[in-house]
């Protein structure tokens, strides 16, 4: 959650769990926050003893309504807890590429190989790839083809989180899958554990990065966009950055500086009315970026209405989204009468404008809305709207 890490114990969580958990926070603060964010514990047996720490959860997760769920004994876990993680290897077999499945959780780290690419489905929620670094050029550039594929084949809608991530590279959120986890060196004992001050207002002059999970940093570093033309990478006019199209695909470059070192997250951002040439020519042409440099990003797909927040917040307030159409250049674009465009947000971090359709029905009193005709445009504020929102 942007500058702060909260960890939750339930009242009856053993030690082990425990102590996963703030393994999973240090690698956290240190490979996706650069080390820059504090972890903070909260007992849930003694909520009150620490009561900045939960208006932290409070902020993100809402108020609690009733009390603790009862908790599910470790020896008897249910068919559904055994089941929520499968992992899939695939593979170039007598030149043909297979998928097949070699575990469910408990997943352990020794299951994945080098020479292989690997699937990992989070029972629909989120389809991670995984990327050997001695895996075939067939592997390697086919897997995330294989991954839509397989999001396709199991019905699960065109919105599903996929990452592809490179041996090496691995997010926290992939290496938590798993019942134990050990990077290249890595070192046994969890150090010494210091108690920090949380300044409660700092952490909230900024919510919409305190909201996100996922923030690698505050969306400060550096964007190169690509728009899919012709199959091939074209680049976009800096000037037109924040214009996407429904009609088009773009691949997203964006580089930040972790421990003086550049990282990567490579955005895939798929139009709803592109053609499928278009949305399979993004997944292709994203392998080539990610080769340029040496299968350092981290690739995440991103449909059109379903931007995740750091998404959001690299283009400061300035995304729009248009239902149709495309930004080529060139492209004669008729005029399509009145356009209505609805503006969602708080801040300049959260925000964008997605074309709807103009007619009255459209409105809400949540949002704010710019009508543009031939001639001007207007306003239109929703009695619950945040006018603090930009436009």
């Amino acid at each position: 959650m942007g500058k702060a890490i909260v960890q939750w114990n339930g009242p009856k969580s053993n030690r082990g769990e425990k102590l996963k958990a703030v393994l999973l926070a240090q690698d956290i603060r240190d490979r996706e926050r650069g080390g820059r964010a504090q972890i903070g514990v909260v007992e849930g047996g003694d909520e009150a003893g620490s009561p900045e720490l939960m208006k932290i959860m409070t902020s993100v997760l809402g108020q609690r309504k009733g009390g603790l769920k009862s908790a599910i004994p470790d020896d008897q876990p249910d068919h559904a807890q055994k089941s929520f993680v499968r992992l899939y290897n695939v593979f170039e077999e007598s030149g043909n590429l297979v998928i097949r499945e070699v575990a469910t959780q408990p997943l352990t780290q020794n299951l994945l190989r080098s020479t292989d690419c690997y699937i990992a489905d989070q029972n629909g929620s989120c389809v991670m790839v995984w990327k050997g670094k001695q895996a075939s050029p067939v592997e390697r550039a086919e897997s995330l083809n294989r991954a839509m594929g397989y999001i396709k084949t199991k019905n699960y809608p065109p919105s599903t989180s996929l990452e592809v991530m490179n041996e090496g590279g691995e997010t926290a959120m992939f290496k938590h899958l798993f019942k134990s986890w050990k990077d290249k060196g890595q070192t046994q004992g969890l150090g010494t554990t210091h108690t920090v001050k949380f300044d409660v207002m700092q952490l909230h002059a900024r919510p919409d990065l305190a909201a996100q999970q996922r923030m690698v940093d505050d969306a400060s570093g550096e964007v190169k966009i690509w728009r899919i033309e012709d199959l091939e990478l074209a680049e976009v006019d800096p000037s037109t950055y924040g214009q996407f199209y429904g009609g088009d695909c773009y691949l997203v470059l964006y580089t930040y500086m972790r421990a003086n070192k550049p990282q990567y997250i490579l955005y895939m951002w798929q139009g709803r009315h592109a053609t499928k040439d278009e949305i399979t020519a993004s997944a292709y042409q994203a392998v080539n970026i990610d080769n340029k440099y040496n299968g350092a990003p981290v690739q995440v797909r991103v449909t059109m209405g379903k931007e995740p927040r750091h998404f959001l917040a690299i283009f400061k307030g300035k995304l729009i989204i248009f239902e149709g159409g495309t930004g080529r250049a060139g492209v004669t674009k008729p005029e399509p009468g009145p356009r209505l465009f609805q503006v969602k947000g708080t801040n300049e971090f959260n925000t964008k404008a997605t074309e709807v359709q103009a007619k009255a029905s459209s409105l809400n009193s949540n949002d704010v809305f710019l009508l543009k005709t031939e001639r001007a445009c207007y306003l239109w504020y929703g009695k619950s709207a945040d006018t603090g929102a930009p436009t």
